[in-house]
């Protein structure tokens, strides 16, 4: 049977080749024309297919995955990493810490693990299950979930500058997962964030805390909202918000740019200090940068160039896949590789951080007056608050960080990051004779648990001992030394940039 086969198809070849010699010379040459286009066709789909998957020995990719597993146990933070030095002074027995007493904690924390932040176009976006249910196998989890829900009945939601109540979704929607929303993963997080400041200010906490002592704030995203709550849940326990109550007040404003009242800070200018800081020589060279990968994934999506979203995004949907141990994202084009998320993390990293570069300071200098002014209020006795949260994106708490002076510019802000900014009253000063002073008032920063009140780029000579930072170091700072009535004053130089 096989010989026979052979042999019609040898017959056949030299018939096909009698029949092309008696071909005149345009016919043969379009046929050779069309044979070469076609082959041209294929190789070109081989090449942009692989095009991900770039060459790399052994131990160069084992380098990448050592960079791309570190980046990935950052920026997921799950199981979440709670351990940290809040509430606690590391002062030697002479300065005798004893002698400070905290009076009051400001934090500041973005949403826990959520879906994908947009949706993109051509990516295998419909082959990942998260799970955006409290459904469980684990009791422990189950319980805290079934507690939580009984909770949020006790929660007011008021949108802050309106003064009105507001309706938010505190629970899960649904089994399916939409763009942007807070998985069982976020809550859970924030359920162990409020759990461990619980126990790192006990003292604060277990001595009645009260809804006046309180004061929530959150952006208006839905998965800032509920970890906002699931924070509180783990925070207060389900008693003391179903027997006291919680308001969480809602705001547009992503960077906090109000006061306490509602009173909300303008600048006209932020849009165009941030166009003309993208125009900057060091900045252009950046962006060009990132244009091979960008063309990679251009390939990879079938999608023009121009219609690609940032960077930013497309990175985080790399990102949002690992912490599931999915697989990378694939288009018609292929999947990405592992080098190629190294990349993009890398790229998306520079990205996010270059373009919170450009504003920090407008856009973060209002919360921070804030800040100090509740200090100074406590201080003063003014205030009776014990507690500021204050619950945003990683877009929010970048450009604080950068104002500061302490942000890790390699590190993409993790989920659930949170930066604690701690009053300390130094309880050997007597300030039965001046009230209204706060030079016995100290505060210390914490982003993620560790101290960076060395760090930031005004403290200098006062700090005391690496940990606690004189709070007129701050108003002097935001001011530029004229009190605290300047504050608001250099806010405005600041805004009338051109």
């Amino acid at each position: 049977m096989i010989p026979l086969t052979f042999i019609k198809l040898k017959r056949r070849y030299y018939f096909m080749k009698y029949k092309f010699q008696r071909l005149n010379h345009i016919w043969k040459f379009i046929i050779l024309a069309l044979l070469g286009v076609l082959l041209w066709i294929c190789v070109w789909n081989s090449s942009s297919e692989s095009v991900v998957h770039v060459s790399y020995d052994k131990e160069t990719s084992l380098e990448v995955h050592k960079t791309v597993q570190q980046n990935v146990e950052n920026y997921c933070n799950f199981p979440m990493r709670t351990s940290g030095a809040e509430g606690s002074l590391n002062l030697d027995k002479l300065l005798n810490q004893q002698r400070f007493q905290l009076e009051m904690t400001q934090v500041l924390i973005r949403h826990g693990d959520r879906t994908p932040a947009v949706f993109i176009a051509n990516m295998d976006n419909g082959n990942y299950d998260y799970d955006c249910t409290f459904k469980t196998a684990d009791y422990n989890h189950q319980q805290m979930f079934e507690e939580y829900a009984q909770a949020t009945r006790h929660f007011t939601l008021r949108e802050f500058a309106k003064v009105a109540k507001t309706i938010h979704h505190l629970l899960p929607s649904g089994q399916k997962c939409q763009i942007g929303q807070l998985t069982q993963k976020g809550f859970l997080q924030h359920f162990s964030l409020g759990k461990h400041m619980r126990t790192a200010y006990s003292g604060l906490i277990n001595t009645g805390i009260k809804s006046s002592d309180l004061l929530v704030r959150s952006t208006q995203r839905r998965r800032c909202v509920q970890s906002a709550a699931a924070f509180l849940y783990g925070l207060l326990t389900k008693d003391t918000i179903m027997s006291e109550g919680v308001t969480i007040n809602i705001t547009s404003e992503i960077w906090f740019k109000e006061d306490d009242d509602g009173v909300s800070y303008h600048c006209p200018s932020l849009r165009r200090r941030w166009d003309q800081y993208k125009q900057r020589r060091d900045y252009v060279a950046g962006a060009a940068k990132i244009e091979p990968i960008m063309q990679q994934f251009s390939r990879l999506l079938r999608t023009p160039r121009a219609s690609l979203p940032t960077i930013i995004f497309l990175t985080d949907a790399i990102y949002t896949r690992h912490c599931y141990k999915y697989t990378l994202p694939c288009g018609p084009g292929g999947c990405v590789s592992e080098e190629m998320a190294a990349k993009a993390m890398e790229f998306g990293t520079w990205a996010i951080t270059e373009n919170c570069t450009g504003i920090a300071d407008v856009a973060t200098h209002p919360m921070l007056i804030q800040i100090a002014k509740r200090m100074i209020n406590k201080s003063q006795r003014k205030s009776t608050l014990k507690f500021v949260l204050l619950s945003g994106h990683d877009t929010t708490v970048t450009p604080l960080l950068l104002n500061l002076g302490v942000h890790d510019r390699k590190r993409w802000t993790p989920y659930a990051t949170r930066v604690a900014f701690e009053l300390w009253r130094d309880t050997a000063v007597d300030s039965s004779q001046q009230p209204d002073a706060i030079d016995n008032f100290y505060f210390r920063v914490l982003v993620n648990g560790k101290v960076v009140t060395s760090k930031m780029k005004f403290c200098g000579d006062a700090l005391v001992k690496g940990e606690l930072c004189p709070v007129q170091e701050l108003v002097s700072w935001l001011s530029d030394g004229t009190g605290v009535e300047g504050m608001d004053k250099k806010y405005k130089t600041l805004c009338s940039f051109s």
